[in-house]
């Protein structure tokens, strides 16, 4: 039966009177909303009047993303954080103001920097060292990022066929597709699930979507899931972009959805560029822009906006806050209406999970920190870690000692090097997420990595509910084990979204292994 929502309901005729004499009287504001306005560089002034919007409100969006201020940001991801990314603060310093950003997606040559719409990073053959030395006044505009090189330790590649390897799929060939109830049927047969951190099953969010009563449904692809670490999502962009959107035609087809959004992190200044490109090139090819078009949105900083619900308040504009469920965004998404929201890496599966009438048994993981050679690699779901940083990272950086494992960025989990046998599934290893693994020598302690997660969960808690907003702000001044494990109990039990819930998880893994260390 159709859900019956408040947004589904038929309005009254004198209700809908009154909107219609409403938009008559008022001028439809100009394409966009408060946050690209911001992001474009209009002053708070304008926004107030281009969006009709109180100042408080426009300040509380301003204030909410911290990539709105342009500067030099040097990235604090865990693998910047442990290989350089002090030294290369300090010498952009010298040169002028610096900010930090969360993730770049570079880890694979750690550390990185952003300057504009560009992004440096250390190139595999210098040392952190010799590249700031040969910058002599600012970075060489020689210098710039390199492709992370792509191992295949699984039968074929599935999430990065278009990636790996020289004979690469065709990427238009993604965009037969056949009719709505075919697609459906294939995704219920295989049993596809989310590829980040929730794992739901795809044809139930859809379900949901398609049978919930409404006029308008959208479909959403969150690119703005940003575990440092983890890569996947940029690469995908940046590359596979064509495959992203074909999933999301799928999707539309399949729940009756005329409009997509591709909403990018601010942190990824190509993806944007390479996906309106595709988009480009699939209208010119008449299989995007009839009967289902894809719009190409940014974001502006907020880790918390990777929160499906978050994520759809900041391309509505306003501030990137989780709202409770239920409702979920399937029956009350997008302006209030039915929204099926999936990862990127999804729905790049999506085609070749139609086509083929089957599911991945793969895995995409991107290795990076203290390993021979940092790398993306896909994976048979199920093979053990060391066998992973073995055979695709070639084993520990010479010189290096491995201590530990980050593995899902800093809402997964640590492992340390005994447990480094533990199976790489969802089942065996809860909080694996988007497969970012960052590994730890001996030079990095316990305590070292628990103020790095201090730091990240009180820098990216958007400070909605009052467990996180405040448990997170006074993480680093306990000194007590009993006292942090009820703090870590509250934020767990008593946060609104899935940041709060899980942001513990690595926290009560470094105490069950390292015990006071982690508090001295």
């Amino acid at each position: 039966m159709p859900t019956d929502t408040p947004a589904s309901r038929p309005r009254s005729a004198p209700h809908q009177r009154l909107l219609d004499r409403a938009h008559h009287m008022v001028p439809s504001p100009p394409p966009g909303n408060a946050l690209t306005d911001l992001e474009a560089g209009y002053t708070l002034d304008d926004v107030v009047e281009r969006r009709g919007l109180p100042l408080a409100s426009v300040i509380g969006i301003r204030s909410f993303y911290d990539q709105l201020e342009r500067m030099a940001r040097v990235c604090d991801g865990t693998a910047c954080h442990f290989h350089g990314g002090d030294m290369l603060h300090a010498k952009l310093s010298e040169l002028g103001p610096v900010g930090g950003v969360r993730c770049l997606g570079h880890c694979h040559n750690a550390p990185a920097f952003r300057s504009g719409d560009n992004v440096y990073a250390r190139p595999p053959h210098m040392s952190v060292q010799a590249w700031v030395d040969e910058w002599g006044e600012g970075p060489s505009p020689m210098i710039d990022i390199e492709n992370a090189p792509c191992v295949l330790l699984a039968p074929e590649a599935i999430a990065l066929r278009h990636v790996h390897g020289t004979r690469r799929s065709d990427p238009f060939a993604e965009y037969a597709l056949p009719g709505a109830e075919a697609i459906t049927a294939a995704i219920e047969l295989a049993g596809l699930r989310g590829r980040a951190r929730t794992g739901v099953l795809a044809a139930e969010q859809w379900r949901v979507a398609r049978e919930t009563a409404a006029d308008t449904r959208y479909v959403v692809a969150n690119g703005d899931e940003g575990d440092p670490g983890a890569y996947i999502d940029r690469v995908l962009l940046e590359q596979a972009p064509h495959s992203i959107l074909a999933g999301m035609i799928a999707c539309g087809r399949a729940i009756g959805a005329r409009q997509g959004y591709v909403f990018i992190r601010g942190e990824y200044p190509l993806a944007p560029k390479r996906m309106r490109m595709a988009i480009e090139e699939a209208r010119a090819r008449g299989v995007l822009g009839i009967g289902f078009d894809v719009e190409v949105l940014t974001g502006a900083g907020s880790y918390v906006s990777g929160d499906a619900n978050a994520l759809l308040r900041s391309i509505e504009g306003l501030r990137g806050e989780p709202a409770p469920e239920p409702p979920s965004a399937a029956e009350r998404g997008l302006w209030g209406k039915p929204t099926v929201v999936h990862d990127v890496e999804t729905f790049s599966l999506i085609p070749w999970v139609v086509r083929e009438q089957r599911t991945s048994e793969t895995k995409t993981v991107c290795i990076s920190g203290a390993v021979a050679r940092p790398c993306m690699a896909e994976i048979a779901l199920g093979m053990p870690l060391r066998d992973v940083l073995m055979r695709a990272a070639g084993g520990p950086r010479e010189g290096s000692t491995w201590r530990m494992a980050l593995v899902g960025g800093p809402t997964g989990r640590v492992l340390p090097e005994a447990a480094f046998d533990t199976l790489l599934t969802d089942d065996a290893l809860p909080g694996l997420g988007h497969g970012g693994i960052v590994v730890l020598d001996e030079t990095v302690s316990p305590r070292a990595l628990a103020e790095h997660l201090f730091a990240f969960a009180a820098a990216e808690s958007c400070g909605a509910c009052a467990p996180c907003r405040a448990g997170t702000a006074v993480l680093r001044q306990v000194r007590e084990r009993a006292v942090m494990e009820r703090l870590l109990l509250t934020i767990t039990e008593g946060s609104l979204c899935g940041f709060g819930q899980r942001l513990t998880r690595p926290l009560h893994d470094l105490l069950n292994v390292y015990g006071d260390k982690v508090l001295r």
